[in-house]
């Protein structure tokens, strides 16, 4: 069995106590996807107990679990975040079950037998119902976003400024414009995104998702 935790000590942690229970157990000690990879394969284990979110270059792990998966290891995702979509993703994703953080070890050593004996932990019927939910979320949010595309370069760059603060004439000093083309330029863009105002435009950027994924900060 092998932890994979990016807090070190609470992995050790969870190693002893299975161990306890006699399981053998080690912690991750390669928090990269390469790393962990490599490690699994190396030397395979019936499962893994793996931290929903590992920080650092991995981030959220959802796109561990299948690649895990391919191996032949089961994956048992634990988190602290039991949102019903955080829990839909992992189980679309190809995890056994998601356990919180806070549960007995009892608990985590029943769904790791579960995992290794190829049983689900959360029922078809539940799974159904979860995975159900989280792609109807996804069509939303895409619907949401797919005024957004009715954006040409410009407006999508004036909406940018209009969610960093700048005013209308501040937007057009900075960019070397009229004010004129600038307010038409804003007319467009409520328009398109079916707004009324400024804030409410920025608003809308924000909650969509759309600044996050066209922030060219983000990698």
């Amino acid at each position: 069995m092998v932890v994979i935790d990016d807090h070190l000590l609470l992995a050790e942690a969870l190693v002893d106590v299975l161990e306890g229970y006699g399981v053998a157990a080690r912690a991750a000690e390669a928090l990269t996807i390469e790393g962990i990879l490599s490690d699994l394969s190396a030397n395979p284990p019936d499962a893994v107990i793996l931290d929903h979110h590992l920080g650092g270059e991995i981030g959220t792990s959802t796109a561990l679990i299948p690649e895990i998966n391919a191996l032949g290891i089961a994956v048992l995702v634990v988190t602290g975040d039991m949102g019903r979509l955080t829990v839909a993703e992992c189980l679309e994703a190809g995890a056994a079950g998601v356990l919180n953080k806070g549960v007995p070890a009892g608990a985590v050593l029943e769904g790791l037998t579960k995992a290794v004996s190829g049983r689900q932990i959360v029922t078809a019927a539940e799974r159904q119902e979860l995975i159900a939910a989280l792609r109807e979320d996804r069509s939303r949010r895409n619907r949401r976003l797919s005024r957004f595309n009715e954006l040409t370069p410009r407006e999508a760059e004036v909406l940018r400024m209009i969610c960093d603060g700048l005013s209308a004439t501040e937007i057009a000093d900075e960019s070397y414009v009229s004010l004129a083309t600038v307010r038409s330029q804003i007319r467009s863009i409520l328009m398109k995104l079916g707004v009324r105002s400024q804030l409410a435009a920025a608003a809308e950027a924000r909650q969509s998702g759309w600044l996050a994924a066209t922030d060219p900060d983000t990698d």
